[in-house]
């Protein structure tokens, strides 16, 4: 009798389970038909982000072949990439602070990283995306932020070649938490720096000790930018021409003051 009771409350609970999963596979079915059809998809929602995983599972199915190594992910990865480009273009302004920004983020580079190249428009487009770093102009909010574990001082070796009349030997670099945003600061003006050649630009692969992630940064950030530099007219010839002031005397000095005044800022809390 017991046995019975406990086989027929399995059974219910099982039944409610199916119900409950069935109910999500209909609205989430709903809502990436909804897609499809362009009906209500507002950008950086929910629903946008289902639409953009049912186009790539979409254009991958289009481009399947017999064999393994079909390319179909690098095709439905670009497919996903365009889109999102030229979203962001169209509604520039509502990615600023959106609750849903940090997926965006994720989704772009998570599709980049599937690509085995990328071209010169989709490179440029990070100096798009760095423009949402909430990065301040000024060196010490920077400081403060720093302090706070918001961003974080990095090696500043590809961002001090003399340009202008900066003294580049003061430029400093910090990333964000995550390691996808850049903003490099000189210590004399106080001020973030955005010329062509020295500006902090957005890493598609943050780098790390870990070889995977180094490989991946060195291939989706560091390569592009060997080849095409930080923006048209501009090109890592270009700024290889220029002198460098990284490992100077007057580099390193700069670059322990601006520890000391991270630790002090620390220190004040």
């Amino acid at each position: 009798m017991i046995l019975k009771k406990v086989a027929i409350y399995t059974g219910i609970v099982i039944i409610l389970f199916l119900i409950c999963i069935n109910g999500y596979r209909t609205i989430r079915n709903q809502e990436m038909f909804e897609s499809r059809n362009g009906d209500n998809v507002e950008f950086l929602s929910n629903t946008y982000f289902y639409e953009l995983d049912d186009l790539y599972e979409r254009v991958k199915s289009e481009n399947e072949k017999w064999y393994i190594f079909d390319g179909s992910n690098r095709v439905a990865a670009k497919a996903v990439i365009t889109k999102m480009m030229k979203d962001l273009e169209s509604n520039p302004s509502i990615l600023k602070n959106h609750e849903n920004d940090n997926l965006y983020f994720e989704t772009f580079d998570k599709n980049i990283r599937k690509l085995n190249s990328i071209t010169e428009e989709i490179h440029y487009f990070r100096n798009t995306l760095n423009s949402y770093s909430d990065a301040p102009t000024s060196l010490d909010e920077m400081i403060t932020l720093t302090s706070e574990h918001k961003w974080k001082l990095f090696s500043a070796k590809f961002h001090r070649y003399n340009y202008e009349g900066v003294n580049a030997a003061l430029n400093v670099k910090f990333i964000s938490a995550d390691g996808r945003f850049e903003a490099v600061y000189n210590t004399e003006t106080e001020e973030i720096v955005t010329d062509p050649v020295n500006m902090g630009t957005y890493n598609y692969a943050p780098g790390s000790m870990n070889p995977k992630k180094y490989y991946k940064h060195y291939f989706f950030d560091l390569v592009p930018w060997k080849k095409w530099g930080n923006v048209e007219g501009v090109s890592y010839k270009d700024i290889m021409s220029l002198a460098s002031k990284h490992g100077s005397v007057e580099q390193k000095n700069n670059t322990k003051k601006i520890e000391k005044w991270i630790e002090e800022k620390i220190e004040l809390k």
